[in-house]
């Protein structure tokens, strides 16, 4: 990913953060990869925030120029996990120097209080090299034993008794209640409720194809191209008993053409599996929000492509040329579509990593193949393992398909 890709999806989740309006905020070094202008910019605005809305964040910084430390009330300094200093912003500086350490010409404040935790740019002042702490224990065990850990205690102390704490909690949940939409739950975590969640996900998944149209076109390109060969195989099969096998072979891939496509969901779900998780953390959407808006626009695009994959194997194969059957065998292979892609996107949703998914999926593909009733026809299946055929939904979907072709028909004999 280059600086300027980095760039927009740094500004990007700080927006998604920003937007969740939480009490507390918690930033792990999410100036990174930003300018020094855009960075102090960003902490600016934390700053804002807390003036006017009365949140708090906590910011971790690498490399915090002066101008940004200056923004802050308060820093928190950690030393391999120990809390060796926690106070004003304006007082840690001093805290150190009178420790015993020295800060050099022109460094700035966020510098010299990291270069404390690092013995091999730590510098001890003329008179303290053998009095100052060196390890973790000894920078924990002076700051429990200093008078500001003292008045750190005595401010916490104020805080808990201050009975205008719970006047602010009722009056944030007031506010929290207030911007809620209707038909919500008033302790519920979101802000509107799950239906307009499903219309607001459901714009977001079409606004996604309409910028990815280049998948979307492979996809439809691919299925024609499929529905083509596999036309051109059985083109001209006559009306005789010697078609038995190709009517049906024809029949068994446009039941598994239908259902194999469907395996690129898992690596859709993948994609979006990390934003989903991050906007449900914000409490923006329920996950069921995003997965029925996921089918619902997904819906018109699986029609188009059933349309044009169905209509040219049909009529290209020569299978029966009445329209009670090719709306039948239309039918069946577009809930052969749906069915299979709620499959594998269960199979996604179940497992963590996209390897389990798809070593899953090479299986349930195996199963699906060779328990249709093609491959190995019903009476032929070990006992042990006929029951597969039962679960199997391209299974009835074959049965049915081979029903509709020859169901009432009369065929010459070859011979």
């Amino acid at each position: 990913m280059n600086f300027e890709e980095l760039t927009f999806s740094k500004r990007v989740s700080i927006a998604e953060m920003m937007l969740a309006w939480s009490p507390i905020g918690c930033w792990d070094n999410s100036t990174r990869g930003l300018d020094s202008a855009t960075a102090l910019e960003f902490v600016r605005s934390l700053r804002m925030s807390s003036d006017l809305l009365g949140t708090s964040h906590a910011v971790a910084i690498y490399q915090a120029s002066q101008a940004i430390y200056d923004v802050f009330d308060k820093v928190i300094v950690l030393y391999e996990g120990r809390e060796i200093y926690f106070g004003s912003t304006a007082s840690a500086k001093a805290y150190f120097e009178e420790m015993g350490w020295y800060c050099t010409p022109r460094q700035t404040t966020g510098d010299f209080l990291t270069s404390v935790t690092n013995h091999d740019e730590r510098k001890p002042r003329d008179g303290y090299g053998l009095i100052v702490p060196r390890t973790p224990d000894d920078f924990e065990h002076y700051w429990r034993r200093s008078p500001a850990y003292g008045r750190l205690q005595e401010e916490l102390e104020a805080y808990r008794s201050d009975p205008t704490n719970h006047v602010f909690a009722e009056e944030l949940q007031a506010s929290h209640k207030a911007a809620q939409s209707k038909r919500i739950r008033s302790k519920s975590p979101y802000m509107v409720n799950f239906v307009m969640q499903i219309q607001i996900c459901t714009k977001r998944a079409y606004q996604r194809l309409w910028n990815d149209k280049p998948s979307t076109l492979t996809v439809v390109i691919g299925q024609v191209i499929m529905a083509l060969v596999v036309g051109s195989v059985f083109y001209g099969t006559p009306n005789t008993t010697n078609s038995f096998f190709a009517r049906g072979s024809t029949l068994f891939f446009a039941t598994l053409l239908n259902a194999l496509i469907a395996v690129t969901e898992i690596n859709n779900l993948y994609q979006q599996r990390a934003i989903v998780e991050k906007h449900v953390s914000y409490a923006f959407c329920r996950p069921a929000a995003e997965a029925i808006a996921g089918v619902i626009s997904d819906a018109p695009v699986k029609f188009v492509i059933a349309i044009l994959f169905n209509v040219i194997l049909y009529f290209l194969a020569g299978l029966r040329p009445r329209a009670s059957q090719f709306f039948i065998f239309f039918l069946f292979t577009v809930l052969v579509r749906f069915t299979m892609s709620a499959m594998f996107r269960t199979l996604a949703a179940i497992t963590k990593t996209v390897s389990q998914a798809l070593a899953l999926a090479g299986v349930l593909v195996l199963t699906i193949v060779i328990y249709t009733g093609y491959t190995i026809p019903r009476p032929y299946m070990h006992p042990w393992f006929k029951w597969l055929t039962w679960i199997n939904p391209l299974s009835y979907a074959f049965e049915a398909l081979i029903v509709n072709e020859f169901h009432g028909r009369e065929f010459p004999c070859a011979k």
